[in-house]
């Protein structure tokens, strides 16, 4: 058993002063305010988190100091739609960007295929640590990739091929899953690897992550959504604020991020800090992504910051890297400490969101 003594926890909906925490490796077994029991290790620390968990990130799939070819398998740049891609397949658990990461807290990462195709493949949830995929995973496969931006058009007008446009790539989204509603709807078919990978997604079983940054092409995905009845889940989301109600009424997450992003693309212009504090404030479920590969995962606490300082309360900032991601995945033994969740835990020697603090430890 090991105890952990903090002057401040965040145990995923409050903060909590002087606060003892045990727990071994089946779980967490008390979280409280006091506790005599005698523990083989006991560690303090001026404040106490669950492990952060980073939606949408390519950590492992474009990696850190490589080449442009050899080190990035990031995106599938043949085909706009690849729903049979697993990222699991792509990932490496030696990319230099993993023990950075964990050093910065986030212990629980999403990995979701490139922006480039409309349909972009299937992620994986793994933990940050370990020598194989297989030692990391937590789950796959784990969402669908889907991109209505400015990508799929830059790669593909090049190649003077569908999608130049926005019709196209929702086109290309469309007919994809309208092709696997079919499927899956005949009593004798020839195996299609490709239709095989969206039935979960179809019976509602998986979530659709939409990269989209503009306040239309939310939209459109929304519309997408709906038509399909999909559990839809708009990342980047740079012009949310502008659709608030729309995403309001049908009850869609965001994960918007990187929060600290040059504005390096038209489609950034509008991309501020006050977007994710207005979702927030406006009860919308927002979690907050690195965005890396764009950047370092493992400066996520300090995205926290900014929003922060738009006036958000330092609890609710720290909900959208823990237990809000959480809620989005379905993990109800992630992103909170209470009695039987997983010991997913970081220390550290001041509040998580300055930069002047520094991680003490981790148990993942």
């Amino acid at each position: 058993m090991k105890k952990i003594i903090a002057d401040k926890l965040f145990d995923g909906k409050k903060i909590i002063e002087n606060a003892v925490v045990m727990f071994d490796e089946k779980g967490i077994q008390y979280v409280g305010k006091s506790n005599k029991e005698r523990a083989k290790e006991t560690y303090r620390a001026k404040f106490v988190t669950p492990g952060f968990i980073d939606l949408s990130s390519g950590i492992g799939l474009k990696e850190e100091s490589m080449p442009s070819v050899e080190g990035n398998d990031f995106d599938e740049e043949t085909n706009p739609a690849t729903p049979e891609l697993l990222a699991l397949d792509g990932i490496n658990p030696f990319d230099e960007a993993f023990p950075k990461a964990l050093r910065g807290g986030v212990l629980e990462t999403l990995v979701l295929p490139g922006l480039s195709n409309p349909v972009g493949g299937r992620g994986a949830l793994i933990y940050t640590k370990g020598r194989t995929v297989e030692e990391m995973l937590i789950k796959s496969p784990c969402g669908v990739r889907f991109s209505l931006n400015n990508a799929p058009k830059t790669v593909y007008g090049k190649q003077r091929k569908m999608p130049m446009t926005r019709m196209g790539s929702a086109y290309i989204i469309r007919n994809t899953l309208y092709k696997a509603k079919e499927y899956t709807n005949k009593k004798e078919k020839k195996f299609s690897l490709s239709e095989e990978s969206l039935i979960p997604l179809l019976k509602g079983k998986e979530k659709a992550f939409f990269a989209a940054f503009r306040a239309d092409d939310i939209a459109t995905s929304v519309r997408i959504g709906k038509e399909f009845k999909l559990n839809t889940v708009i990342t980047y989301g740079s012009e949310a604020d502008i659709v608030m109600d729309l995403l309001k009424e049908n009850n869609i997450p965001v994960v918007f991020g990187p929060v600290i992003l040059p504005r390096f693309d038209v489609e950034l212009k509008h991309h501020t800090p006050k977007v994710p504090a207005m979702l927030i404030e406006k009860g919308i479920k927002t979690a907050i992504m690195s965005g890396h590969p764009f950047y370092p995962a493992e400066y996520l606490r300090i995205q926290l910051g900014p929003i922060i300082a738009e006036g958000i309360k330092e609890e609710d900032a720290l909900k959208a890297v823990t237990s809000i991601p959480a809620e989005i995945l379905g993990l109800k033994e992630y992103g909170v400490i209470k009695k039987g969740a997983k010991p997913s835990i970081v220390l550290f020697d001041g509040e998580p969101w300055e930069t002047k603090t520094k991680v003490l430890k981790v148990f993942i």
